[in-house]
């Protein structure tokens, strides 16, 4: 916001809630947000989660609210307990804190939300995953019904997925604005790293990620163990921790491919981790718009994706800038063409960073801050 009429409609106090600050990419957009924001407007980031396991750098001008209640969950009327407790506490801080607007991300959290922000405060709400893919409970469905339509702004993410969202009329088409994933790219330089990826041994190829069902690093582990012998150069890293992490580990021994698998748990250190790998994989069973494919082309790394999500023939031209993965079925035809060919790897890499300067957080920004404006029009 640069010129004096967007300054001052820009709200002055605002209220940034999410589940929590742990590793992963609504979580990372958010922290980008949250220190957008604090340099131009009183800002609050409060999180159902505690502020113990915040997992990204936030400004300190920002008044950071760890609600303690992510872990009150088990039975229904437990569950009840639980999210009626997290309503009245979000409640009481947007009253307490008088926000003149208040944003919220990812699909449960924007419902309790819109249930506990009184009608006077306006809310801005972001879908990060894909609705059309990740149901929630009947319940929650039936709460996501009744509550979206009440939202004043609703960022999606792709076309595909605000067009959903106004198919189920969750959302009228005119509260619709579609802001794509956004990365902060540090100073580096490409030519050093390609030059150093061409000397490791072994060669990696990574995974970084939430261990989490729908990321199917079981499809991975299961393509590797066909890929192994005829790459013996190679090398797959999983880079990230969540609940499937110690079954994928026992699926890894069991199909023998242990010692060509490396794990290593998520760090901030994502692009010490790009940067140490010569290829990236992501074969997720659904995805909203994946913050880490971003990254690795960033970083000149050639990827291979599979076609999970709308916004993967969004951003990348298959063959040029990475590899889309058609099906299931293909991941490892696909995967052993990447590996194959060195050329291939170097011309698509050096694409891949190009093309990933079109989603720097500096281009996109400007997006969401006219969004959060417009909610004053």
């Amino acid at each position: 916001m640069t010129t004096e009429k967007q300054s001052a409609e820009f709200p002055k106090r605002t209220m940034l809630l999410i589940h929590s600050m742990r590793g992963g990419g609504s979580e990372r957009q958010m922290s980008y947000l949250a220190n957008e924001m604090a340099t131009r407007s009183t800002t609050s980031l409060v999180t159902l989660d505690e502020t113990s396991n915040d997992a990204y750098p936030l400004d300190s001008r920002i008044e950071r609210i760890g609600l303690g209640l992510t872990t009150l969950r088990g039975g229904f009327f437990r569950g009840l307990y639980a999210n009626i407790s997290r309503i009245l506490a979000i409640r009481r801080h947007i009253r307490c804190w008088r926000p003149d607007v208040v944003v919220s991300f990812c699909d449960s959290t924007n419902i309790l939300t819109l249930i506990a922000c009184p009608i006077e405060i306006p809310v801005v709400m972001s879908e990060r995953s894909d609705p059309r893919r990740q149901q929630l409970s009947r319940l929650w469905e039936m709460l996501r019904t009744k509550y979206y339509p009440k939202c004043k702004i609703c960022i999606a993410q792709t076309k595909e997925v605000g067009g959903y969202l106004v198919s189920k009329r969750w959302v009228a088409p005119s509260k619709i604005i579609v802001i794509p994933s956004a990365i902060k790219i540090p100073d580096m330089d490409l030519r050093a790293i390609e030059s150093a990826r061409k000397s490791f041994q072994p060669k990696i190829l990574v995974f970084l990620g939430r261990l989490s069902k729908e990321k199917r690093v079981d499809r991975l582990l299961k393509a590797w163990a066909s890929l192994k012998e005829h790459h013996p150069e190679w090398q797959l890293r999983i880079v990230g921790d969540g609940l499937e992490r110690a079954s994928l580990m026992t699926m890894a021994t069991e199909l023998g491919i242990e010692n060509s698998v490396q794990w290593t748990l998520w760090s901030d250190e994502v692009w010490s981790s790009l940067f140490s790998a010569n290829a990236y994989c992501l074969v997720s069973e659904y995805e909203g718009f994946p913050q880490s494919m971003l990254e690795a082309m960033a970083s000149g790394l050639p990827v291979a994706v599979l076609d999970c999500s709308p916004s993967i023939r969004h951003t990348i031209s298959n063959g040029v800038d990475g590899l889309v993965i058609p099906s299931e079925d293909q991941i490892t035809s696909t995967l052993d063409r990447l590996l194959s060919s060195g050329s291939l790897r170097n011309s698509m890499g050096q694409s891949a960073a190009a093309r990933a300067r079109d989603f720097e957080w500096s281009k996109i920004a400007p997006l969401w801050l006219t969004a959060i404006a417009s909610e004053r029009s």
